[in-house]
């Protein structure tokens, strides 16, 4: 079983369960856990130190961001390397 919030594993006989008005069950690792989404309507991708965002970090890709500068520079020795040819 695996807690709703952090997406961390649960050993059996352990943790919270939860349960809505709709009757959908919500499972929890820790009071921690359950505060930040149940009290403080949180979501588990969103928060730093849960295993979820750090699944949604590594599946994305690394994306390269240059300054204006940097292709300003790259535009200029291109201009000057077609210039001495």
């Amino acid at each position: 079983m695996f807690c709703t919030f952090c997406n961390r594993e649960m050993p059996k006989g352990t943790g919270e369960i939860y349960v809505l008005d709709d009757g959908t069950t919500l499972s929890f690792c820790s009071s921690k856990c359950k505060n930040n989404q149940v009290g403080l309507k949180r979501e588990g991708r969103l928060v730093k130190w849960t295993s979820k965002t750090l699944i949604l970090s590594s599946e994305k890709k690394e994306v390269k961001k240059e300054s204006a500068l940097a292709k300003e520079i790259e535009k200029k020795l291109a201009d000057n390397k077609s210039a001495k040819k």
